[in-house]
């Protein structure tokens, strides 16, 4: 039973046997404290049993620990205190022990050979006289068998090994003088006597040869321990200062004090005990500290093996392609963002696709600064207003064209709607009638822009126009030369009725959206993505809110960057200005480009493409997506994740546990990284905000300045105005009829477009 104190300021409570007058001391509003000392029961010499790490005696003390109300002020505390000893001093003490073995002479089963028949310790009468006259015979015994006489002082190998105990020489390992104490602070006097029950019978495992147990007195019915008087304030201020000054001296060695020294293992179920999240190796010294300059991406805050935190970078000739998986809201995107941001001062161009423009809108406030502002473009395809303003792209558009690229107009748009639509090899009659449509339409805007007339450009939409209007296509193939029209005349009749409907629901799928209409709508493009790369720009891409055509839109606008890199071919590698691609959601947007996704990261590494991908699973990215970046990664980050896609992802990283990849917590990751050729061990990385990062940057009050630079840069009109002008009304022909009125001559009506004016 232990003796108990309330704190200060409270009156004494009740607690039954053991708390009486004199034992209870004031401290503290309402809290009783329990104090005791352990210490060796047998000599220190004996051994103490290596504690088994299965299951791990430690759970024993979370379990006491799971009951104290920390809340209310309640503590529990196992304070163990190590002083290492000199192999001098254990190696004295070692002779010592031998020296008292030779006194006590043989032993067998606990009791003394060699004793006298009285019953004293020690050697009889007539074994001394022996030795005495084996002395003066110079050790001769007078005929007798050596060694009978004094048989009763030779000491056996054993008997040294059972004095010596663990301080054997063969032992090797070290010694340290120990001090052990056990406080409980507890809101009543039964809790606290229990918690310090729980806390001392963890020491338990240890039971052997030797064991724990409290100093104090033990008389009487009661056991104050430390408690009492003359042992509280000693206590204490052990407690509180960290003196070392045990009650008796006792050593213990390495082997027997390392299971309660170590940090609780996986074997350790207890729920209230913090994990470590696993061992990951420190991160590497060569990694660069990020303080803002060029050159670099930032990673996150690291911890190197000196212990110091810093902020951490890879160099950019470092990074080609990066992939980042793991849970949903654990920041992958955050990272990203802050990456991109950081380049885009550096003065690099992005291309970040965020299929939910959250990114797209908390990016936009970091880039009014003067440095960017004039760089940034945005496309927002989630527009619904048509008041709002918005770009414009033509993939059919040959402004600035030469004829001899007609072909890879035709090859860009099949290839987009075509992957859209998941045609693969399938499909080759609507496959053959697209290609046909899209030669016809990219011949009468490269005539068209030769006539000066770059505003009445043909567009996707009137490819249904083209395939269903029997009348509109006769007019507008009588203009084209009659390579043009064969496929026309001579094959098109012949295909069944149901080829066409292929072709054209793919398109019916993007009229379905304004946004998207408005977008691909106009006859002359204001975005591009070449010039994007060339110019350094900084683009914001927003697919959201396009229902149907989400897919479609996606597919195009990731083949057309897919092109774009691949035009560069030709140009010195030193000319080329890098293009740092980010797409968020990379599982949906994999969905969408059926394989040019892997065709970037297989290809556009010698054309300055870097391609960057966030995805929460890289099991449903589609096979050859997964593989291409897997292979060609210079940058694997992964943070929380089920069971199933932690293993996939540690069996990329070297030498970690797919348990501690499942216990991650929020905002760290593990990273692996290519480093001066060579890759790095995984290392751990706490995620930055941009928000805390950034913050000098931060300057919302300035966005309509960015609005405004963005419609000044890519020629943002309403969508309304685009829509009345592509699609005509009773008063106004649309765009279609306009562009056949002026081939066949006729009246035009209102024919110029809203973006007619020429963009630079």
């Amino acid at each position: 039973m232990v003796v108990l104190e309330k704190t200060a300021g409270a009156t004494p409570e009740k607690s039954g046997a053991g708390v009486g007058h004199g034992m209870v001391q004031e401290e503290g509003a309402g809290r009783y404290v329990a104090r005791a000392e352990l210490v060796l029961a047998r000599p220190h010499h004996r051994r103490l049993t290596a504690a088994a790490l299965d299951p791990d005696p430690l759970q024993l003390l979370a379990a006491a620990c799971a009951h104290v109300n920390s809340a209310a002020g309640e503590q529990a505390e196992l304070i163990v205190d190590l002083l290492p000893v000199s192999g001098a001093r254990v190696a004295r003490w070692r002779r010592k022990l031998i020296r008292q073995a030779q006194a006590k002479g043989p032993s067998a089963y606990g009791e003394q050979l060699g004793t006298s028949q009285g019953g004293g310790r020690g050697l009889g009468l007539g074994a001394v006289w022996s030795q005495v006259a084996a002395g003066l015979n110079g050790g001769r015994t007078g005929g007798r068998p050596p060694g009978r006489a004094g048989a009763g002082r030779l000491v056996r190998q054993r008997d040294l090994a059972e004095q010596v105990g663990k301080f054997l020489p063969s032992a090797d390992t070290q010694v340290f003088a120990v001090q052990v104490l056990v406080r409980v602070v507890a809101t009543h006097p039964a809790r606290a006597r229990a918690r310090l029950h729980q806390v001392v019978a963890v020491l338990d495992a240890w039971s052997g040869e030797n064991w724990w147990r409290p100093v104090g007195p033990r008389h009487f019915g009661w056991r104050p321990y430390s408690n009492v008087w003359w042992r509280r304030r000693s206590f204490d201020r052990r407690c509180r200062t960290g003196e070392f000054a045990p009650v008796r001296r006792q050593w213990v060695t390495s082997t027997e004090i390392a299971a309660l020294l170590k940090p609780p293992s996986a074997r350790c179920t207890a729920a209230n005990v913090r994990r470590t999240g696993g061992v990951v190796p420190a991160a590497p010294s060569q990694l660069p500290t990020w303080t803002g300059q060029r050159g670099v991406v930032p990673l996150g805050a690291v911890t190197g093996a000196d212990g110091r935190r810093r902020l951490a970078a890879l160099p950019q000739q470092d990074l080609l392609f990066g992939a980042s998986y793991g849970k949903s809201g654990f920041g992958k995107s955050e990272l990203a963002l802050l990456q991109a941001i950081a380049l885009a001062y550096g003065g690099e161009g992005d291309w970040f696709l965020d299929p939910h423009g959250a990114a797209v809108k908390r990016a936009k406030p970091y880039l009014t600064h003067p440095a960017v502002i004039d760089r940034v473009w945005e496309i927002d395809l989630s527009v619904k207003d048509r008041h709002q303003l918005i770009a414009s792209w033509n993939p059919l558009s040959m402004e600035g064209r030469d004829a001899s690229e007609v072909q890879d107009v035709i090859g860009a748009v099949v290839g987009g709607l075509a992957s859209a639509q998941g045609w693969g090899d399938g499909a080759p009659r609507a496959r053959a009638i697209l290609s046909h449509a899209v030669q016809v339409l990219a011949h009468l805007a490269w005539h068209l822009c030769q006539q000066g007339r770059p505003d009445l450009q043909p567009t996707l939409f009137s490819i249904t126009r083209l395939l269903t209007d029997e009348m509109w296509r006769q007019q507008v193939l009588a203009e084209l030369p009659p390579k043009l029209r064969r496929f026309w005349i001579h094959t098109f009749p012949k295909y069944e009725g149901a080829a066409v409907p292929v072709v054209t629901q793919t398109l019916e799928q993007l009229e379905t959206s304004d946004s998207l209409r408005a977008f691909l709508g106009q006859p002359r493009s204001s975005y591009s993505a070449r010039r994007a790369m060339d110019e350094k720009k900084i683009v914001l891409l927003r697919c959201s809110g396009t229902g149907g055509g989400d897919q479609i839109i996606t597919s195009l606008l990731l083949f057309d960057l897919f092109q774009a890199g691949i035009s560069r071919e030709g140009t010195p590698q030193h000319e080329l200005a890098t293009c740092w691609a980010f797409a968020d959601e990379l599982t949906a947007i994999d969905g969408a480009s059926r394989g040019y996704v892997a065709a970037i990261l297989e290809q556009l590494r010698k054309y300055e493409l870097r391609f960057l991908g966030m995805t929460q699973m890289a099991m449903r990215l589609s096979p050859e997506t997964r593989m291409a970046l897997m292979q060609n990664q210079s940058l694997l980050s992964a943070t929380a994740a089920d069971a199933d896609e932690a293993a996939f992802v540690a069996k990329r990283l070297a030498g970690l546990d797919p348990a501690t990849l499942q216990a991650l917590p929020k905002y760290t990751y593990v990273m692996s990284a290519m480093l001066h050729g060579k890759r790095t061990t995984p290392f751990r990385v706490s995620g930055l905000a941009v928000h805390e990062v950034l913050a000098d940057y931060y300057r919302p009050d300035l966005l309509p300045a960015l609005e405004a630079a963005i419609t000044a840069g890519l020629h943002r009109q309403p969508v309304g105005e685009i829509l009345a002008h592509l699609d005509g009304d009773d008063d106004h022909l649309g765009l279609d009829d306009v562009l056949l009125a002026h081939l066949t001559g006729g009246a035009s009506g209102t024919s110029p477009a809203p973006n007619g004016s020429e963009i630079d």
